[in-house]
């Protein structure tokens, strides 16, 4: 499916951050950003429930560009016409 930035409110702990180990960390001063590749809108639905079920406030969810996309397209500008 692609990979995810959700941004959440506060800072999480490590063992909160254990509990999506296909997910990266972020601290940021008043907020968390974990990021990541999620197979399918079942794994997103997953996480972003079970963030609400611990309590934690979701700022934004954003899918991120598909780098093999971006390096195909980066590729094709560099080509002459």
């Amino acid at each position: 499916m692609g990979e995810y930035a959700i941004r959440v409110t506060g800072r999480l702990s490590s063992a909160l951050v254990s509990a999506f180990p296909t997910l990266h960390q972020q601290p940021l001063p008043v907020q968390t950003l974990l990021w990541g590749p999620l197979p399918d809108q079942a794994a997103l639905q997953g996480v972003l429930d079970h963030l609400d079920e611990l309590g934690v406030e979701i700022l934004e969810v954003t899918q991120l560009p598909d780098r093999e996309q971006d390096a195909a397209q980066d590729t094709a500008q560099d080509r002459p016409a």
